[in-house]
């Protein structure tokens, strides 16, 4: 058997692992998983020399690598059972969290039920005669003195249950959080390129399938691009920190112009999107306007000098779902309308219609 880890023992795989995971560029699946578990246990050597030259200075791993650490060194393992063990893995805490609640309730249960016992006797004692020659006093204490025995050794088996639901609590929360982060872009803070994906995918299926919200009168999606004009001149000229300020600024302004149900998104290394999951296109053209016109009206110096920055713009093209498209021809469709601004000389938004792609 390739895995022989117990479950305390897995557990503190688990949380070496999740850390490292949500570093890479690489989904958090079974696969993935199935990696890092084998490295941070020490059972795979060649896999784990192979994880450190990849991941030295600061490199992360995205899919293609984890699928090729995956078929050289971990091939063997069924990929099926890869798939169980992920799947699995919510499923065994939740199961166990389960069964040493039960167990709790049932150690509660048990000493009521031998205290009514003892009760029951002593008042048997003192009501039959018989009970005078068997010495019932010494058989209660007899009985008293096991009861007492059996109760140590149930609250330390409670201690023991309590501590396993800490646990189980700690590793949640733990496997919570890397999914969370997982979704997240770490230097802006918006929904990156695969929570936005996900989205995507779940919004226009939402409108195209059955009982779907245009059959209810909704409108369609509406999908906002943006990208910032000549950000490589920037960062050429003023350094990848400062870029990356530019971009956390500009962040901040999409988060400022998104409704409340709206998904804005880093999808790219200076480009955004804002999917809009129930609007009209004229009110995602004015939203896109909107954030066009705060970034260029927006004055970021670089730090420690008192230089001007040349004003930084974006270009936004803007489309809106039609009826049984799919969702990549559907951003394929904004992108173009994103690309065409471009074209226009920039610092514009461009609208491109279903009808007019």
């Amino acid at each position: 058997m390739r895995y022989q880890d117990s479950m305390s023992r897995s557990a503190e795989h688990l949380r070496a692992a999740l850390p490292l995971m949500t570093r890479q560029r690489a989904a958090l699946h079974p696969v993935s998983y199935a990696v890092w578990y084998e490295h941070v246990s020490g059972i795979n050597p060649p896999l784990s020399r192979a994880v450190q030259k990849l991941t030295q200075e600061g490199r992360s791993l995205d899919e293609a690598q984890t699928w090729q650490l995956y078929d050289a060194h971990v091939s063997d393992f069924n990929p099926r059972t890869a798939q169980t063990i992920g799947d699995g893995m919510a499923r065994v805490l939740d199961n166990l969290s389960a069964s040493t609640a039960q167990a709790g309730q049932h150690t509660a249960g048990f000493e009521a039920s031998l205290q009514r016992w003892v009760q029951e006797l002593l008042a048997d004692a003192a009501l039959q005669p018989q009970f005078a020659e068997q010495d019932p006093a010494g058989m209660v204490r007899e009985l008293l003195d096991s009861t007492r025995e059996v109760r140590a050794s149930l609250q330390q088996l409670q201690g023991r249950l309590d501590s396993s639901q800490n646990e189980i609590r700690l590793l949640r929360a733990e496997v919570q959080k890397a999914r969370a982060d997982a979704l997240v872009d770490a230097l802006t803070g918006l929904a990156n390129r695969r929570a936005f994906e996900q989205q995507l995918s779940q919004c226009t299926a939402r409108h195209r399938g059955p009982n779907s919200t245009a059959d209810a009168g909704q409108p369609a999606p509406c999908l906002v691009l943006g990208d910032i004009d000549f950000f490589k001149r920037v960062n050429d000229s003023f350094g990848h920190q400062f870029g990356d300020h530019v971009l956390r600024a500009v962040a901040q302004t999409l988060k400022g112009v998104a409704a409340h149900d709206n998904l804005p998104a880093r999808v790219g290394g200076e480009e955004f999107a804002l999917l809009l999951p129930r609007a009209q296109l004229a009110e995602a053209e004015s939203v896109a306007e909107q954030m066009r016109a705060s970034v260029a009206a927006s004055r970021i110096r670089p730090a420690q000098t008192q230089a001007a920055l040349e004003r930084i713009t974006i270009s936004m093209g803007v489309t809106q779902m039609h009826p049984g498209e799919s969702a990549n021809d559907f951003f394929a469709r904004a992108d173009r309308a994103l690309y065409a601004s471009k074209r226009c000389g920039r610092n514009c938004v461009t609208v491109l219609s279903a009808q007019a792609a």
